[in-house]
Parts: C-alpha cells; structure tokens; sequence
C-alpha cells in the first residue's frame, strides 16, 4: 500500500504541476502608476525647495510658500486615488498631516524630513520604482537638450543666456552645486513629464520616456563636462576601491541626487570622491552593459526577454526570464544569502513572478516590464551586497554554514535508519542486522564517491544550465521523498511489540533478495545533500574570484564539526529506548519527507517544469515551505499520506487485538 500510494502522489505532482499558461493577477492600471509617480515627484519637491520658503518659522519668500501649499494640495489630492493596500495605511493618511504641517509653518527641517520619510514608504507599500527600463542615450540626451534646452539653461547648463534673464523666476543652473545637491535624475525626469508649476519650464511629456530619461541623464553630465577619460578611468577606480558603492546603473543612479552619491562615497579622499561622482555621472549610467558586475549576466538576459516581449514573443520572453534567474542570478546564490538572506528570497519570489507573467497574454506588456525594473533595482542591491564581500571571512563562513547545514540533515537520517535498523536485532550479534548496517554503509559511502566525481565534473554540470541543474535536484529530492516515505511506513507499521520481531525476521531473511533498498535509500538522501553541497561551494567560489583557500577552510571545519555532530548523536542514541527511538524515526522521517517534497517541486517550480500560483502562506526555506499552490499542496498529499498510513496502520493493530480478544485461550473457556 504504502509504496503504490508513493508512486502515484509523485506522479500527480509532476503530471498536475506541469507548467500551463496561467492569469495572472490583477494587474495596477497604468493611471495608478502614473498617480503614484506625480505623487512622488511632488514630495521629492517639497523636501528640497520647502526650506527656500520658510526660515525660523516664518515665510521667507511668499510666493514660494503659496507654491508649496499648493503643491500639498495637488498631493492630497492625488493621494486620494490611489488605490489602498491591505495591511498598510493609505496614502492619503500620510500626506494629509503633512499637508497640515506646511500650512502651519513648521520647521524645514520637519516637513522635508517627513516628506521623504512618506516618499519612501510609499516607494517600499506600492514597489514603484522610477527609472529607466534600459540605459539611457547619451547622444540621443544630448541632442534633445541642444534643440529644447539651450535656449534658457545655456549650452553649459549655467542658465546665462539672454532668454533665461528675462524670465522669473530664472532657470536653474545645472553647474550650481547647491542645485545639483538635492536634484536625481528622477526629479529632473517628473520636471520634464508634468513640467513645474510657477515657472517657465513646460511639460515634455510628448516625448517617449526613453527619450526623457536621456534627456534627464544628461543635463548631469554638464557639471562634469571638462572631464578628460583619464579623470573618468580615475574616478571608476575610485569608486571600486568604495566597494561599487552604489551601483553603477541607471536603475540605481536615478533616485540618487549629486549630495546622496557624495555621502555614500565619503570614505574616499575628496579629490577621488569628486572623480568618482564624475564618473557615475558622465558614463555608467549610460553603458549598456556592465562586464565585471556580479549581475551582468543576468542583466544582458533580462534585456533579451524584454525585447522578445516587445517583438511579441512571449515565449521568448519566458524563457529568457528563466535564464536570467538560473544562469545570472543562481551562481551568485549562495554568497548572497551569506549576507542578506531575505534579499535572496525576494529576488527569487520576483523573478519567478516575472517569469510567469512574460509569457501570460492577459498580463499587458507595460506591467511586465515595470516588474522587470523591480527586478533590476533589487539586482542593484544585490551587488551591492556582493560588492564589498569577496573576503576570506565570507567565503570561509559561507562554505561552513552550507556544508554544515546540508550534512547535519544527511546525517540525521542516516542515524535515524540505522538506529532503526540496530535497534530490532534480536540478538547481539544477529547476522541480518549486520547486513543491514553494511548496505546502508555502503550505500552513503558509494554516495560521497559520487559526491567527489561530482565536484570534479562541477564545471561541466554548471557550463550544463541552471534548469537542468534545478531538474536534477527537483527529481533527486522528490525521489528521495518517495523512499523516506516508504521507509518511516515500514518502521511505523511495525511498532507493535508482539509482531516487532517475527516482522524483523522475515525482513532481514529477505534481504539477500532486497538488499538493493537501503543502500538506494541512503544513497539518494545524502546525495541529494551532496549535490546541492558541490554546487552552492562552485558558486561561492565563483563569486569570490575563485579564491579556494576561504571555502577549502569553511568545509574542512565544518567537516570536523559535523564528525562531532554524528558521534554525539551515536552516544545519544545509545541511551534510547528501542520503542520511543522506532517511534521517533518513523515520525521524523515522514516529516524530512514533507520537508523534500515542497523542496524537489520548489527545484523545479524554478526550473520551468511545474507551475506557480502564489498564495498567502509563510515562507520557511528550511522546511521546504514555500507560499505556493504547488509546494503546499505536494506538503499536504504528504502528510495526508502519512495520516493514511497510520490510520491503515492502527486499523490492523485494533483488528488483531480484537480478534486476539475474541479467542479463547488454550484450556480455558466455560466446562
């Protein structure tokens, strides 16, 4: 029973899984989008140009007041349409007090601290992100700003011109570093869509955004026009001596203003610090590509996707999702998560949110590719994080923790089986049992082998894809299941003291027959831990300039701890009871067989293979929890499985109780 109902859950988790087009959820109307942005602009507005109104809590310049308060009109108002959240106040609740602060003539200080506190908070609740959706054109922003700027902000950006002195209030100067110290591209970029209020700076909203983005990029590359490439080549290697810090792409760079890219190069000397904004400044915004960047890749391929997206090609587009996740993203997995393990589960969740929505029709192509700018910011991060970690003290530590981790689990269950195993000898030196414990010896041992002509071949498998590596553990884990299942059914099924031995007796009588069962068993399991180890310690070494020194170290301690782990659990075990150790086997082995299922179809919800329909749930990575329809449903047929089993199980062991009550015994009964 227990083997056949095995089969039949793993081959409706992979025939019912098998990825299908899918709707998607409802997606936000672009005009929400548009209201957020404007809404956004406008508090970015206020925090930077409230404080030329208001001094020691009085109106300095009237007109500028009378423009502020205004400006908090237009946000209430736009803050009323947009559209709540669950589990988050509403717009129109945070800007609201603000509004009231403005018009009581509170502290500059205050209103833009708390205009920019509700502009990231908003940016975080609805995960707008205001950036290009590819680098902008320098050429093309050049050319836009001499045939539509010049005329009023010069040919420097100094605003000199005869047109600009007749104007009030003037044009801004875009060499003034006390304008550029508050001014992003993103601001200059709402500047060119809506225009501003008060002044002559009308709206360009009729140019395409890609055409605006260039046109907003540029005018920051006037600041810096007399650099030479010498000073440019000086201020890259500056800013790569701060750890990339930040970022150097247009996803990044554009909510960033000159003052916030000097503050977060403050460590560097002042001359190479000013080299070094040149720099994110005159060229990396526009470069289209980023070679050395641990993300490069999977930006390259995220770019594809979006250009099969735009031909029409949404199977393209799917695939190329798919690959920017499991060839870009996926090598540099497992150092990340040393550093910032939550941000590794948001990309994951967003990229396979992507993948799903590139190739569903019903999903417009704007929507997909404001997902994919989420993504990219969230890559940003990533490399971020990644950028100041290649040292020996990550790669040591990640190694430590991979290894350690991936063979306490290992080591659990082969403990478990051969306790199990020990445990219903029926003598101390019963020759079935020591077969027993041989196969399974063999068994992990034939799996290490295989452990090390995998890391030899690693380079290979990893040049192999990412899906297919995914596909391998995805079968390898649900396999494992499969057999852990049907190993805890025959501990469980036999926890009747009576029968215990007899059951024992016939099993090892057989086992000249079946001796193949628990070498595969605890090949599989620790293979599959094994598998995975080969593959996260290549990755960690890749992302650390194939330094093997750090991870050799971390898996060689981890290695020794965790020959603690398992001689502790030995002397531990040696203390247990026969009948609470076979309970406590069969549970936690029907448990790590949940735990593999929500694993295996997670591998290959991330290989393209099986579906994702997300769901309200949590997210527990080490019990193989996932918040989708899939994983949880593969979980829940487990344990129905189990409930099953030990309903079958009980059933019988009533059965014969019953009819062991129901016969008399030998002599006895009435004369």
């Amino acid at each position: 029973m227990p083997k056949k109902l095995s089969l039949i859950l793993l081959a409706t988790v992979l025939v019912a899984g098998c990825e299908k087009p899918r709707s998607a959820p409802p997606a936000e109307r672009a005009t929400d989008q548009d209201t957020l942005r404007r809404l956004l602009g406008i508090l970015d507005y206020v925090a930077a140009d409230y404080r030329g109104a208001v001094a020691d809590g009085k109106v300095t310049d009237p007109a500028e007041f009378a423009e502020q308060v205004a400006f908090m009109h237009d946000a209430e108002e736009l803050a009323a349409k947009v559209p709540a959240r669950p589990g988050v106040p509403s717009a129109h609740s945070r800007v609201a007090p603000l509004g009231q602060q403005v018009n009581a003539i509170a502290a500059a200080d205050t209103v833009a601290s708390e205009a920019r506190a509700i502009r990231s908070a908003l940016i975080a609740d609805y995960q707008v992100v205001l950036a290009p959706t590819s680098p902008p054109a320098l050429a093309r922003g050049k050319e836009l700003y001499t045939t539509s700027c010049v005329s009023c902000h010069g040919v420097r950006g100094d605003a000199d011109t005869e047109a600009a002195r007749r104007l009030e209030p003037p044009p801004r100067s875009f060499i003034d570093p006390e304008v550029m110290i508050d001014l992003s591209p993103a601001r200059a970029y709402n500047a060119l869509t809506d225009g501003v209020r008060g002044t002559a700076m009308a709206s360009f909203g009729v140019l395409p955004a890609s055409d605006r983005w260039s046109l907003a990029f540029y005018v920051f590359t006037l600041r810096h026009a007399g650099s030479d490439p010498a000073t440019v080549r000086t201020g890259e290697a500056a800013w790569r001596r701060a750890g990339r810090q930040p970022a150097a792409s247009a996803t990044r760079l554009a909510a960033l203003s000159d003052g916030d890219l000097e503050r977060a190069l403050a460590a560097l000397p002042a001359a190479e610090r000013a080299a070094a904004v040149g720099f994110l400044r005159t060229e990396a915004p526009f470069r289209d590509d980023h070679a050395g960047a641990p993300m490069a890749q999977t930006r390259t391929l995220l770019g594809q996707a979006m250009v099969a997206l735009r031909g029409g090609d949404r199977a393209a587009a799917r695939r190329q999702v798919g690959a920017a996740y499991l060839e870009g993203f996926e090598p540099h997995e497992a150092s990340l998560r040393a550093r910032d393990a939550a941000l590794v589960s948001t990309i994951e969740e967003s990229f396979l949110g992507l993948r799903s929505r590139a190739g569903d029709a019903a999903v417009s192509p704007a929507r997909v590719e404001s997902e994919a700018l989420r993504v990219h910011a969230l890559l940003d991060r990533a490399e971020e994080r990644l950028a100041g970690g290649r040292t020996f003290s990550v790669g040591f530590w990640a190694a430590f923790v991979v290894l350690l981790r991936e063979g306490i689990e290992a080591a659990l269950l082969l403990t478990l089986l051969l306790g199990a195993v020990r445990r219903r000898a029926t003598a101390p030196d019963d020759p079935g049992v020591r077969v027993a414990v041989r196969w399974i010896h063999v068994g992990w041992l034939l799996a290490l082998g295989a452990g090390v002509a995998t890391w030899l071949a690693s380079g290979s498998l990893i040049e192999l894809g990412g899906a297919r590596r995914e596909l391998t553990e995805g079968i390898i884990a649900l396999v494992a299941a499969v057999a852990m299942f049907s190993a805890s059914h025959w501990i469980l099924a036999r926890l009747d003291a009576k029968r215990r031995v007899e059951a024992l007796k016939n099993k090892l009588a057989d086992s000249a027959r079946r001796g193949w069962v628990l070498p595969a068993l605890a090949f599989l399991v620790v293979y599959r831990e094994v598998f995975e180890v080969v593959l996260f310690l290549r990755a960690i070494m890749l992302d650390g300039g194939g330094q093997a020194a750090p991870v050799a170290l971390g898996a060689g301690v981890a290695a020794i701890a965790l020959v603690g782990f398992v001689l502790a659990m030995g002397h531990f075990g040696k203390r247990l009871r026969p009948a609470p150790l076979l309970a406590t086997a069969g549970v936690m082995l029907c448990l790590l067989a949940i735990v593999f299922a929500g694993k295996g179809v997670r591998a290959l919800q991330e290989a393209g293979v099986v579906s994702i329909t997300p769901m309200l749930a949590p997210r527990l990575d080490w019990l193989g929890m996932f918040p989708t329809v899939q994983t949880v449903a593969a979980q829940a047929l487990f344990g129905l499985l189990l409930l099953a089993s030990t309903a079958w199980w009980l059933r019988g062991r009533l059965g014969r109780r019953a009819a062991a009550a129901e016969t008399p015994a030998v002599g006895g009964g009435p004369a």
